[in-house]
């Protein structure tokens, strides 16, 4: 479980830039995903002040859990707290 809820809070942080859940919850808050350019070596990035996630159209599901992971993990943010 802590697992589970770590790993949200790195795909929310990576995201939004926030690893906090809003007030209203997730519901209430607008998330785009959108195609950034063809299969490559890119990994995915993010407008964090928008809410919007763009994705390289990668050719397999594990291809992008492997760039999704891996940029989530190097996610470093402004270093503001």
């Amino acid at each position: 479980y802590q697992r589970r809820v770590h790993g949200g809070k790195k795909f929310l942080k990576f995201a939004t830039g926030s690893d906090r859940v809003p007030i209203k919850g997730l519901a209430s808050m607008r998330f785009v995903v959108g195609r950034n350019g063809d299969d490559s070596e890119m990994l995915p990035t993010s407008h964090t002040c928008f809410n919007h996630l763009l994705l390289p159209d990668y050719s397999t599901k594990e291809r992008l859990r492997q760039k999704l992971m891996l940029a989530i993990s190097n996610c470093t943010g402004f270093g503001l707290l």
